[in-house]
């Protein structure tokens, strides 16, 4: 479905990510995580081909359906419903065979015979696409995502942002896409439209990469995590769920911290060898040459994790109000 290479991801001079290395297959459910600002939303900006990686290769295999934070395409006065209808190339059949019923209560009759062969054209078209089948679906998709008839046949730029974002995510979801990127695909939703959408992502057949800041939905769905570390520039990749990543990304910091903590020790150690014997001549080669090994331990570390900030607000105490009667 999607294979990356040696991916390299720069903003400005600002380096993203580099030699990054992925495959996602069907099945995979991947929940894309790091602290705001690592570049998530970036990378799957890339991933889903809207921007050009800095370098490497990113191979795409099927219909990719991408849910960016803030959504803006499709034809502004088309219709919601047809918007979602046409993510299986359904929502313009439809509209051609409602205008050709129109059209085929013209007096002229040259006119309305041209619409009744329209009609039996777009009509098989739309049966061999299984369109009422599709219909059913994509309304009790939209449904779960609370958008009633009154919200899908509004033209798309009547609508309120939230709105907009529900009817993409209810395209994508429709699409049956080979693999889904959905970025905060829970905004906008009601409590109910989120349990309903993680039960369908457990049930999905195909790839899905998601970011989202809901616990919920990465612990009861994922089943690989890729965490963004932004202070190695890198992905580290866990083939596991939610609750064992929690584990084993704890287990990994702490590993790192002593791996560097040992290593600062031998390199100090050497130093201070190479300070004394520096201060001969006979044994200047051994000073340079304990220096070299000082740098080359320092240099194979792996970067701790600094810890993000948090700001702390602190709010005044509120003077008691008056009474009321």
């Amino acid at each position: 479905m999607l294979a990356v290479k040696d991916l390299e991801i720069r903003v400005g001079a600002r380096l993203l990510m580099e030699g990054v290395e992925f495959r996602v297959t069907a099945g995979d459910k991947i929940g894309l995580v790091g602290r705001n600002g690592a570049g998530k939303t970036t990378l799957t900006k890339t991933l889903a081909g809207e921007t050009q990686p800095t370098d490497g290769r990113i191979d795409r295999t099927g219909e990719i359906g991408y849910l960016p934070q803030d959504p803006r395409s499709g034809d502004p006065d088309m219709l919601a419903r047809t918007r979602i209808l046409d993510a299986r190339g359904l929502g313009s059949i439809v509209v051609g065979m409602r205008e050709a019923s129109e059209q085929m209560g013209s007096a002229d009759p040259a006119v309305a015979e041209k619409a009744m062969k329209r009609f039996g054209t777009l009509t098989d078209r739309f049966t061999a696409l299984g369109g009422y089948a599709a219909e059913a679906e994509a309304a009790s998709i939209a449904s779960n995502l609370n958008l009633p008839d009154r919200i899908l046949d509004q033209p798309l730029k009547t609508l309120s942002g939230g709105q907009r974002r529900r009817i993409e995510l209810a395209r994508i979801l429709f699409s049956d896409a080979d693999t889904m990127i959905l970025d905060e695909p829970t905004n906008h939703l009601d409590a109910d439209s989120v349990v309903w959408l993680r039960e369908f992502l457990k049930g999905y057949r195909g790839g899905v990469i998601v970011i989202s800041h809901d616990v919920e939905l990465v612990g009861e769905v994922v089943n690989r995590v890729f965490y963004l570390d932004a202070n190695r520039s890198a992905i580290d990749i866990y083939n596991m769920g939610w609750k064992h990543y929690l584990r084993q990304r704890a287990a990994d910091e702490e590993r790192r911290k002593k791996e560097r903590a040992n290593a600062e020790k031998k390199a100090s150690v050497l130093q201070a060898q190479a300070a004394k014997f520096g201060a001969k001549a006979s044994k200047a080669a051994a000073a340079h040459q304990m220096v070299a090994r000082a740098e080359k331990l320092l240099a194979g570390l792996e970067e701790v994790r600094a810890v993000d900030r948090v700001a702390k607000l602190r709010f005044p105490t509120p003077a008691p109000c008056g009474r009321t009667r």
